[in-house]
């Protein structure tokens, strides 16, 4: 009975300890599984770690290569391209202009093609244009960066009115109205030296329309030389003067080339304050446009110029200018002079409304060129009034009178009359225009 005891008791415990030995023995295998996937997920991620090094390693390598060429940023790593890295080292502005003028007509007066006699942008009478679009492009010459350059085109009546000076007679023309390289010659506070086809640095208003008081460019304008070829160099001469000078082809031609041996030559020295400003230059050279006795040339234009601006308050502004137009030379006949004074200003009546008047006074002597004398007097208003920040319209009123009845009443140059110089074919010494313009800056 014992014997039978201890066999139950024995087969009782093997039960229980059976029971835990196979558990241990499962645990055991779910155990190795594990282990065995996490080796699996670690060789795994050792091999992704490995492919992301190689390549963080190519990345950079490109972003060396794209650095190197300058079509990426060291700083923050992005990439841009080759036109808008240069679009970020120029400056791009302009204006767009178009126009209509009206003739007011008696039966005496010319009404036809430059029938507004001595208009730069807008000779022909009631007529609607596109006067100009402008663009210009610049990189302006610093102490960290005295390399630069310049340039402005325009199309629209504005080359047409340029006419030769320009090269092209056609206003659905581009023209470059000038375009240079620049310098910055580290000598004294810097000087400046542009070379190719420049703007005068004479005369207070431009070709650029939105630069002027008025629509209409005046008749002292007509005196002045627009743009030149050649060289100048600029510098600062103290904190308020600055000094200019130059050697161009020719005084009032803009052409490549030269037809003579002879070159022009200008100096300006000009003077700003916060309210004041004055220029004083001249330039003195060949003048193609004479019409010489020889073709050997040695005909010779000088042209004085001064420019005197007020500018009291911020809406309140003057100009006052004054040439002295000589011709001369061995094959010159006759010698002579021509004189012109011109005053403008402008008050601001609002923020977004002006008035701004025009008075000039030329007086030529006779025989320059084939003419004879001439006295012009001429009367411009101009209301202004902002539509917008960058959109300006302009009404303007304009009278011009022959003092005498001259065959040619106006100076050389690529800015005289269309039609003759008489203010109509039937002898009228005197007209009025009106005129209206809107323009967009940019």
């Amino acid at each position: 009975m014992r014997s039978k005891l201890i066999i139950a008791a024995a087969f009782v415990a093997g039960i229980f300890l059976a029971a835990p030995m196979a558990s241990a023995d499962a645990v055991q295998e779910q155990l190795r599984l594990m282990e065995q996937r996490m080796a699996e997920m670690e060789d795994r991620l050792q091999a992704t770690s490995q492919e992301l090094r190689s390549a963080k390693e190519t990345v950079e390598e490109q972003q060396g290569m794209l650095s190197t060429a300058g079509l990426a940023s060291d700083d923050d790593r992005s990439f841009r391209s080759g036109a808008s890295d240069f679009f970020k080292q120029v400056d791009i502005s302009g204006v767009a202009a178009a126009s209509y003028n009206y003739r007011f007509l008696d039966s005496g007066d010319d009404n036809s093609v430059g029938g507004n006699v001595g208009y730069f942008r807008h000779p022909d009478s009631n007529t609607f244009a596109l006067d100009q679009i402008w663009f210009i492009v610049d990189t302006a010459v610093t102490e960290e960066s005295r390399g630069g350059f310049h340039a402005e085109m325009v199309f629209g009546k504005t080359v047409e009115a340029q006419g030769g000076a320009f090269g092209f007679a056609n206003q659905d023309s581009v023209a470059l109205y000038s375009g240079y390289v620049s310098y910055l010659a580290p000598l004294g506070s810097g000087v400046q030296i542009d070379a190719g086809k420049l703007a005068t640095p004479l005369g207070a208003e431009v070709v650029q329309t939105n630069q002027n008081f008025n629509i209409t460019q005046g008749l002292v304008f007509g005196l002045q030389p627009v743009t030149h070829v050649g060289v100048s160099a600029s510098t600062a001469l103290t904190d308020n003067l600055g000094l200019t000078v130059g050697i161009v082809n020719d005084v009032y031609t803009q052409n490549n080339f030269d037809t003579s041996n002879d070159k022009a030559y200008y100096a300006q020295l000009a003077l700003a304050t916060d309210m004041f400003g004055l220029n004083v230059g001249a330039i003195v050279g060949n003048d193609s446009t004479l019409a010489c006795t020889d073709a050997d040339d040695d005909c010779y234009t000088s042209v004085f110029d001064v420019v005197l601006s007020i500018d009291p308050t911020d809406s309140l502004s003057f100009w006052a200018n004054f040439d002295w137009v000589r011709t001369f030379g061995e094959r010159q006949t006759p010698d002579g002079d021509t004189y012109g004074i011109s005053g403008a200003g402008r008050v601001g009546i609002t923020d977004d409304t002006g008035f701004a008047t025009r008075v000039e006074y030329i007086r030529r002597d006779p025989g320059i060129n084939g003419g004879s004398l001439g006295e012009i007097v001429s009367l411009t208003g101009t209301i202004d009034h902002a539509l917008t920040d960058d959109l300006k319209l302009r009404l303007e009123a304009r009278w011009d009178t022959v003092l005498d009845n001259a065959s040619a009443p106006f100076a050389n140059g690529q800015n005289g009359p269309s039609n003759g110089g008489a203010f109509t074919s039937s002898g009228r010494d005197d007209q009025v225009v009106g005129l209206a313009e809107i323009y967009y800056e940019f």
